[in-house]
């Protein structure tokens, strides 16, 4: 996490498939904005990785009086195990280096 609020979350399941908590980690992240008064607009989409492999990623943009707030949510998984990745940036008005943070996490990893 940054001091702006850009951060990743990864997450490691050795005993349980994530897939299903996508959504509910989506809400969850998004909730309390959702509730200030944010609207909520979804943007869902494929991410093709450096390594050649492919996930489906869920994808909040809030808005609220021209602030945004950026969410995605998605896991890799396999029988009884997988991650969960978390991607946010809360604070868009400037450059922290964040972006550029979940770019390079993005840009780097491979899926074992």
């Amino acid at each position: 996490m940054t001091a702006g609020g850009t951060g990743v979350i990864l997450q490691k399941y050795d005993n349980f498939d994530p897939s299903m908590m996508k959504e509910m980690m989506l809400s969850e992240l998004t909730k309390e904005s959702v509730n200030y008064g944010y609207k909520l607009v979804r943007e869902d989409y494929k991410r093709k990785l450096d390594s050649g492999q492919e996930v489906n990623v869920l994808r909040a943009v809030l808005e609220y009086k021209g602030e945004y707030e950026y969410y995605e949510v998605s896991t890799s998984s396999k029988k009884d195990e997988g991650i969960l990745i978390a991607t946010m940036i809360t604070v868009d008005e400037f450059d922290d280096g964040g972006k550029e943070m979940i770019e390079l996490f993005w840009k780097t990893l491979n899926i074992l």
